[in-house]
């Protein structure tokens, strides 16, 4: 006696054997999709591409300047000696580095004249002066009120400004500092971010100069814009496939389309 199976029983079957199948495809397919997008290729995060292993670089980009005090900047002026108890009276700060008691730094305010107001010694003209010069002319004003004087300058308001896909603003207590060592105090450049084409935004005087700098090549370490100047804004361009490459979106498209479409005919089916 030959039994026939039940037509209800193999239909099930066979939606049971597609959806098996469907659904295998579609977790190789998410899975791939996951894998493509999360790589990134090396060469997105490197530096000095073209730096040849083991070499030396001559004749490089120096910090051979000294900025000039100016108008509006906020110095902050330290003073120690052998008279303890006379020293604090020179280190006081007479004004914020906004014109503001709430400011977080406060200092010496280089007014509209170019001058500081200073204890004991009055007003002092101190623009177009070095760090060191002040300093200099510190410790010999100082030598009646106090024994072996130690004078430290160092500006307050200074800083680089971050903008577009790195954001931020970093103070500069010295002269200078390197594009290099503004850019890891802000937390680094992404990976949505040109590493190649950099603008910085330099005021001098009436003046703006613009300059874009490459940090894929070594090129940057002969710049004169390698050594950031205060109140320097850079620009942190986008990068022009931000949130993944082409290739990576296409594949990505084209796996949700054959996704829905499995989906659909399994429906049908």
């Amino acid at each position: 006696m030959i039994f026939k199976k039940n037509p209800s029983v193999i239909h099930i079957q066979k939606q049971h054997s597609i959806n098996t199948s469907f659904y295998r495809l579609f977790t190789f397919l998410i899975t791939i999709n996951i894998f493509l997008i999360s790589c990134t290729p090396t060469k997105k995060i490197l530096y000095f591409q073209n730096l040849p292993e083991d070499t030396v670089l001559h004749n490089l980009v120096t910090k051979d300047f000294e900025l000039k005090i100016k108008k509006g900047d906020v110095i902050n002026i330290g003073v120690s000696s052998l008279s303890t108890e006379s020293s604090g009276i020179f280190t006081a700060p007479q004004t914020s580095a906004g014109g503001s008691a709430t400011t977080a730094a406060v200092g010496f305010l280089v007014d509209k004249n170019g001058d500081i107001l200073y204890p004991k010694l009055g007003v002092i003209h101190v623009e177009g002066l070095t760090r060191d010069e002040l300093k200099n002319r510190l410790l010999n004003d100082l030598l009646p009120y106090l024994k072996e004087p130690i004078v430290t300058v160092s500006f307050l308001n200074h800083k680089v400004i971050f903008m577009g896909e790195l954001n931020g603003v970093v103070p500069m207590p010295t002269e200078s500092m390197t594009i290099f060592e503004a850019i890891s105090l802000s937390g680094g450049i992404p990976k949505t971010a040109r590493k190649d084409n950099l603008l910085v935004i330099r005021e001098i005087g009436t003046d703006k100069q613009f300059k874009r700098l490459n940090l894929d090549n070594s090129s940057v370490l002969y710049s004169p814009f390698f050594y950031l100047r205060p109140d320097d804004i850079v620009y942190v361009e986008p990068s022009k496939n931000k949130g993944g490459t082409n290739t990576q979106q296409i594949i990505s498209y084209v796996t949700a389309g054959i996704s829905f479409i499995f989906l659909i005919l399994s429906r049908i089916k």
